[in-house]
């Protein structure tokens, strides 16, 4: 084979390699599922002043004094302030959170475990605006827990950290006040 007949070769496959890349390739197709990744609540962990932990008929309020985090009800209560900041950060900042269902019925809430008696966090803001959130049940790898926002009608997959922190939030303040009222 002479040196010709390898140029001719090369400018061949150049032109058809040119000709696939501007006519043939086309982008793939979209996948079927696409997850929306966002913040539970779209606020600032700084701009929040107090949260409201419900559940089981109890209600824990936290809220931010001197640049720290106290309980405020029940009285006596004593939780880190830590614990209450990674919750406010989860919700916040910290971690995203995928849209599951963008509009559900009112029945189909119950098939993710949002239902009244479910446990709420109502955040403060600066300024008096307040924002809730309900958690539900753990999705079935157990790996997060579905959640709805009184801002939207959506339902939220979110991290199981925020279950986690609330749940720690009520132990520690439901115990601490069993303890003062013992007394």
């Amino acid at each position: 084979m002479s040196w010709r007949t390898t140029i001719a070769y090369w400018v061949v496959f150049a032109v058809l390699g040119a000709y696939y890349v501007v006519f043939e390739r086309r982008a793939p197709p979209p996948a079927e599922v696409q997850f929306v990744r966002e913040k539970v609540l779209d606020v600032f962990s700084d701009d929040v002043t107090a949260i409201t932990l419900r559940r089981d008929g109890n209600e824990i309020r936290c809220e931010r004094r001197e640049k720290r985090w106290q309980i405020v009800k029940p009285e006596g209560a004593k939780v880190p302030p830590d614990l209450v900041s990674a919750l406010i950060e989860n919700l916040t900042d910290k971690q995203e959170a995928e849209e599951i269902n963008a509009a559900p019925k009112p029945e189909e809430l119950q098939a993710f475990g949002l239902t009244e008696s479910s446990p709420e966090l109502e955040v403060e803001l600066t300024g008096g605006k307040k924002l809730s959130v309900k958690l539900g049940s753990r999705n079935p790898p157990q790996t997060a827990i579905y959640a709805k926002t009184n801002t939207s009608p959506r339902v939220l997959l979110v991290g199981v950290n925020v279950q986690y922190y609330a749940d720690l939030l009520y132990e520690a303040s439901v115990h601490a006040a069993k303890t003062v009222a013992a007394k």
